[in-house]
């Protein structure tokens, strides 16, 4: 009597088509960390995304209102309707916030699905009758709010009224670390030590870097990314102060975290209360990094990289200078900087959480 075959069963993952709201890579490049990593059997949609953006994530591009600041209950309606095509909706920053609350607004009545915010600050919200208002309306019925840093849940529960059990403290996504990095048409020598900053960065602390270039090492060499307008005028006052000879500038890219490798320190502006750009990628890089920003920018560092964390107002000449000349803590710190990233380069906290608002175990469950 022959034997009864034994038929394997396939299982069949069902697609899961997600709204993201919002995303801008030149502002959260660590965005796309997060999107690529969801399974094969999420189908990523995200309105009015540049091409070069949606082919790199693979968006389905619907129609969507344009997201204003001020976007009225029309706008916010026509948001909301858009959303009822989808199983799941990701808003991603303060620029989708329109979105989410034309979700609370409208959401029961369109019987909408959920919504996850991703809050993009990581200190003390922003102030004003207005802005605690709109934000605390918007959020009345968000189920779940994505924030950085402890600081950033303290300032929101306690001034937009969110709950705790609504929040979620989750780093962004570090990427993997790339080697190989190279700027066209720039050349780095054997003896340069090569110093990365956005040139809007750099515009906004002109005199404070160029008195510390003068006082550095002539190893030391400042490349600056950006337009010809923003980086014709960081070469002006390098001219000015006889150091043009050690400034390097580039359009070819938005900011040093995509060729991270290359880079012995970058310096970068968080004082505007936001995650800075380049800074995931370059401290998956091990590279040490000297930041302007609030305390709370500190709980996305290392220890041993929180000295480089200045506040608002400090000498930065000065503290430049001296983290320039102390080659055994930049060691240090580029060293932690890699392994902090290297703990927070696993997305299964935030798929999980995304799971569990759809009632999951995993994305991919049927």
């Amino acid at each position: 009597m022959a034997a009864k075959k034994t038929v394997k069963k396939i299982k069949v993952h069902r697609v899961r088509k997600v709204l993201h709201v919002g995303i801008d890579l030149v502002k959260a490049p660590w965005t796309a960390t997060l999107v690529q990593a969801l399974p094969s059997n999420v189908e990523n949609h995200g309105p009015h995304t540049d091409d070069p953006t949606a082919s790199l994530l693979q968006l389905y591009r619907p129609q969507f209102p344009p997201l204003r600041p001020r976007s009225g209950p029309g706008p916010m309606n026509r948001m909301a309707r858009v959303m009822r095509g989808y199983e799941l909706v990701i808003s991603h920053g303060s620029r989708a916030f329109p979105a989410t609350m034309g979700h609370t607004l409208f959401g029961e009545a369109l019987k909408l699905p959920p919504l996850v915010h991703y809050h993009d600050g990581v200190d003390e919200v922003p102030k004003g009758w207005w802005v605690r208002f709109r934000r605390r309306l918007g959020f009345a019925r968000t189920p779940l709010v994505i924030v950085p840093t402890q600081s950033a849940a303290q300032s929101v529960t306690a001034a937009w009224n969110v709950p705790g059990q609504r929040v979620r403290i989750l780093p962004p996504v570090f990427p993997k670390p790339k080697g190989g990095a190279n700027i066209p048409r720039l050349m780095k020598r054997g003896n340069e030590k090569w110093l990365g900053i956005r040139a809007a960065d750099a515009i906004a602390m002109l005199n404070e870097i160029v008195s510390a270039m003068i006082e550095m090492d002539n190893a030391w060499h400042v490349v600056v990314f950006g337009p010809a307008e923003e980086t014709n005028r960081v070469r002006a006052a390098f001219d000015a102060g006889d150091m043009v000879d050690r400034l390097h500038v580039t359009d070819r890219y938005h900011g040093p975290g995509a060729v991270a490798a290359l880079f012995d320190l970058a310096l970068l502006d968080g004082r505007d209360g936001l995650i800075p750009p380049d800074m995931p990628a370059l401290m998956a890089a091990g590279v040490p990094i000297a930041a302007l920003g609030p305390r709370g920018l500190g709980e996305l560092l290392p220890e041993e990289s929180r000295a480089m964390l200045l506040a608002p107002g400090a000498d930065l000449a000065g503290r430049l200078q001296q983290i320039a000349h102390d080659d055994a803590a930049l060691a240090r710190s580029g060293e932690a900087n890699a392994a902090f990233a290297e703990q927070h380069n696993d997305p299964a906290p935030h798929l999980s959480a995304l799971a569990g608002l759809l009632g999951l175990n995993a994305l991919q469950d049927r």
